[in-house]
């Protein structure tokens, strides 16, 4: 398998998931799965240039999830919410923000969590609070640690 492959899976089953093709999202879903031990939901919003690191090993996440541009997350991520699917509440990732390996994300019961633009959650988190812009948090529970040094302009 060629690199970002559990990328290009996701993208896949996302596209025919908007097509109405949800039988055959759900079975390049569970081929994702079967090759790369992840669960990747087709009803997920995704940007672009988003990085699933380590090929996407173990990272499973809930449907209600809106992810901005150019962000990575690491090996053993979970996104999960209280939420049911299809509810207006989500879990968003902002443009930029980069997940640690095994941190957990939890959206509490019908309520959304954001992650701001150009934030940081530190490996092996637990986040059960939004993360405002351009700050570096970490630990169980997580908490701020300090802001990010160098925020490019918008």
């Amino acid at each position: 398998m060629s690199g970002r492959m559990p990328e290009r899976l996701w993208a896949l089953s996302r596209a025919l998931y908007q097509r109405d093709l949800r039988l055959a999202a759900r079975a390049v879903k569970t081929l994702n799965w079967a090759i790369h031990k992840c669960l990747l939901p087709a009803e997920a919003v995704v940007g672009t240039g988003v990085i699933l690191e380590h090929h996407a090993l173990g990272i499973v996440m809930h449907p209600q999830v809106t992810i901005g541009d150019h962000c990575r997350i690491y090996h053993h991520v979970t996104l999960a919410s209280e939420s049911c699917i299809g509810s207006e509440h989500r879990i968003i990732l902002g443009d930029h923000v980069t997940i640690g390996a095994h941190s957990i994300v939890v959206a509490r019961e019908n309520a959304s969590l954001r992650i701001g633009d150009h934030s940081v959650l530190g490996a092996g988190s637990v986040l059960t609070k939004d993360i405002p812009d351009g700050q570096v948090w970490a630990g169980n529970p997580a908490r701020f640690l300090r802001e990010v040094f160098s925020m490019p302009p918008p």
